[in-house]
């Protein structure tokens, strides 16, 4: 199978499972809605007490937002008006690749493990969906998926973070600071740039290696219900090592696709300046569409490579009815 024709694959088991879709975002809004009713009440609190309400009618207020900032703690001090369009993807990429991520605020750190924990669970009744592909969507099967594949992708997940912990831990650390030592007497920007960016797409280059091998060995866990994690995260690397041109190429192709569709997006994503009932509800609508086509794309890679993986190694017809058998004794 090339490519293309696992992503198309992989879209079309997405495409058939529109249910799926609207559950996902839903949980997705779900969760998020309560938190941004704590910060729009803290923001509502400052406004109502520094009386600006005049001058942010006319547009985004400089002057308030950094009074706004001084008493903010908690979650509110996460406030900017980079939330509103592609901010907030460049300013996660950024952390990832610094390790900065989990020296934030505690409370947004314990947040985000919780939420992926989340995304981590309903991951076996996604794989489990595109395993069976043409059956229609049962919650009362996906949560028995999940439910059943959960505790082995939390193992997967430890077993990950690991690695992870060794990329931020040892490996990024010591490469910038070798960074800095070598361009200490170095005066040309041009030079200083290409080490610099090479020294990111290293730290993004493992990323991507630890986040393919894991990806891959919760697809064996699901097709072939295999049970021991620790094979499983090694069939993953070894699946990347023998087939590296199809297993990259899927990868950066399918993130190219989602760094066009945030191109897109940052050409039509309202700034903070919205005034009026109208834009500030026409902004939401273009927010949700986006993170919907976000999610759409996650779905895809994960389809995609489910597609690529029973190409290559012929898994389906062998595993396919074993775990059909195995849900329906759940």
């Amino acid at each position: 199978m090339t490519i293309l024709a696992a992503i198309r694959e992989g879209f079309r088991r997405v495409g058939t499972s529109p249910a799926l879709i609207i559950f996902l975002w839903l949980v997705n809004f779900t969760i998020a809605f309560p938190f941004a009713l704590v910060i729009a009440d803290q923001i509502q609190s400052s406004i109502e007490a520094s009386m600006v309400h005049e001058k942010l009618r006319g547009g985004f207020d400089i002057d308030w937002y950094k009074e706004f900032q001084f008493e903010a703690s908690g979650l509110t001090k996460t406030f900017s008006p980079t939330v509103i369009g592609v901010g907030p993807f460049v300013g996660n990429l950024e952390a990832w690749l610094d390790g900065s991520l989990f020296k934030g605020f505690v409370g947004l750190v314990g947040l985000g493990i919780g939420f992926a924990v989340m995304w981590m669970f309903l991951l076996g009744g996604i794989l489990d969906r595109f395993a069976r592909r043409e059956s229609s969507f049962s919650m009362q099967r996906f949560f028995g998926a999940a439910s059943r594949y959960f505790p082995r992708f939390l193992l997967l997940a430890i077993l990950a973070g690991v690695l992870y912990a060794l990329v931020y831990a040892v490996i990024s650390p010591w490469m910038f600071s070798f960074l800095v030592d070598a361009t200490r007497d170095v005066t040309a920007e041009q030079t200083i740039f290409f080490l610099t960016a090479s020294a990111y797409l290293i730290v993004l280059f493992l990323m991507v290696v630890v986040n393919m091998a894991f990806d891959y060995a919760k697809i064996l866990t699901v097709l072939n219900d295999h049970r021991n994690m620790i094979t499983a995260a090694l069939f993953g690397f070894r699946f990347i090592w023998s087939h590296p041109g199809k297993t990259f190429g899927l990868y950066c192709t399918l993130g190219l696709a989602g760094l066009s569709f945030l191109g897109m997006y940052s050409l039509v994503a309202p700034g903070a300046g919205q005034t009026s009932v109208f834009t500030v509800t026409l902004a939401f609508l273009i927010g949700q569409f986006y993170l919907l086509i976000k999610l759409i794309t996650r779905l895809t890679f994960f389809g995609s490579q489910m597609a690529l993986y029973e190409s290559v190694t012929g898994a389906i017809a062998a595993a396919a009815p074993a775990v059909s058998r195995e849900s329906s004794k759940s």
